[in-house]
């Protein structure tokens, strides 16, 4: 029996169950209501469940409160850990929904799982609660926050896709990643490179492959692995036929570190020199910066990726969710609106995290557009630009699967156990096996 079925089935379950609860000490969910002074009345205890761990979030939490007292004399928040990854908290709200137990009243998930919850009816419609910040919503953001016509969520980190390039090397090589436009000038800048410097390179394609690099370029190019009625279709898609194709492309084109990424090789290779180039999304900064290399310091740089390349997204985005059986989540919307839109609650945010907000007034800010400490530049303009050619890919209820299966076939036609026919075929008829119809679970 599927997991999500059986969580799926027991919504109306936890509903109810969460209705005929005891309310939390301190105010119900009429505290805090739209409309009125979201602050007043009795104190009532918050909790946030995050990944993969809690320090950053116990420290924004602390500032935050701190530089605004009334909601400090509203809210109690504690931060509770709930896995290393996005995973780990989509199966702790799966379990929760089947057996009825409460969940946190802020949960951070990626836009991969929204739909799976959207169409699950159990996150909170927060329209009032975004409605008054929309029009400093950057656009392209707004898609990480919505389902099917709705908000159901706010923003903790747009994700549009940044390259992240050896500045020293690529300007002593005279390459250019503005004038690099497609795959083949991106190969060809790397054989540039080499010619210098035998021993760099410009990507790590290697199995196993990680889910967003498949999905960022999916993300742009309009490949999906269904259509809309829940028919599966990757065997026969051209974009995700053309995806896979492009990174054995590059695997074999000599610009191909043997690295893996998340290796214990894989920091050392940025800090030697092996790997001068990554195409990644914009969130990699801040984890480059806790690989701690020094020697790096001031030799990158991040500019869009090439041009044919640079629409879509590394899902989305990470986002806040509120389930709608939350005892206070009039307040948990209130106290998410303030920090995900207000520019203080953004700055202490961007202090940190590295964080760039996706917040109109934000673009021409000079806190967050000043030069980096770390990078060769200022990250602010890159990441506002990429932000406008974000798209999110298609994920449907059952992604989590889909994107496991088609990364298991990738990376059998990498190694040369498939060709791409087969690979897509065995992924296609997975799906069919396992999953059925997506919407229909």
């Amino acid at each position: 029996m599927k997991i999500r079925f059986l969580a799926i089935c027991s919504v109306l379950i936890l509903i109810i169950s969460g209705c005929s609860g005891k309310k939390a000490s301190g105010g119900g969910s009429g505290s805090g209501a739209v409309g009125g002074d979201p602050w007043s009345g009795p104190k009532v205890d918050l909790t946030m469940m995050v990944f993969p761990a809690t320090a950053n979030y116990d420290t924004i939490n602390q500032k935050f409160l701190e530089k605004f007292p009334e909601v400090a004399g509203k809210v109690n928040i504690s931060v509770v850990l709930g896995g290393a990854g996005d995973g780990d908290i989509a199966q702790k709200m799966r379990l929760s929904m089947a057996s009825g137990e409460p969940m946190a009243d802020l949960i951070r998930l990626n836009y991969t799982q929204l739909p799976e919850f959207g169409e699950a009816d159990i996150l909170e419609n927060l329209d009032p609660y975004i409605s008054q910040y929309e029009s400093n919503i950057i656009d392209a953001a707004k898609q990480v926050l919505r389902y099917k016509g709705k908000y159901i969520a706010f923003p903790r980190e747009i994700k549009p896709k940044v390259w992240f390039y050896r500045a020293d090397i690529f300007e002593e090589c005279g390459v250019d990643p503005r004038a690099v436009k497609n795959l083949d000038d991106f190969i060809a800048a790397g054989k540039k490179i080499q010619q210098k410097y035998p021993k760099a390179y410009m990507e790590n394609y290697n199995p196993p492959m990680p889910n967003y690099d498949l999905m960022m370029r999916l993300a742009g190019n309009g490949g999906r692995f269904c259509d809309e009625n829940g028919n599966y279709i990757i065997a026969s898609n051209p974009q995700v036929k053309a995806t896979f194709e492009e990174f054995k492309k590059i695997r074999e084109s000599g610009i191909n570190s043997t690295l893996v990424e998340w290796s214990a090789d894989w920091a050392p290779g940025f800090n030697d020199g092996e790997l001068v180039s990554q195409l990644m999304g914009g969130w990699f900064k801040t984890d480059f910066m806790n690989f701690k290399l020094e020697s790096q310091r001031g030799k990158w740089a991040i500019a869009p990726w090439p041009e044919a390349m640079r629409e879509g997204s590394d899902a989305g985005g990470g986002i806040w969710v509120i389930p709608n059986t939350s005892k206070n989540k009039e307040v948990a919307a209130n106290y998410m609106a303030k920090l995900s839109f207000d520019n203080e609650a953004a700055k202490i945010i961007f202090n940190v995290t590295g964080i760039i907000p996706p917040l109109e007034s934000a673009k021409t800010d000079p806190y967050f557009n000043s030069e980096h400490d770390y990078y060769k530049g200022s990250l602010g303009p890159v990441n506002f630009e990429a932000m406008e050619y974000l798209k999110v890919y298609p994920f449907t209820p059952a992604s989590s699967q889909e994107v496991t299966i088609a990364l298991q076939y990738l990376n059998e036609y990498l190694l040369g156990n498939m060709t791409i026919d087969q690979a897509l075929l065995a992924a296609q008829n997975d799906m069919i096996n396992q999953i059925g119809n997506p919407y229909k679970q």
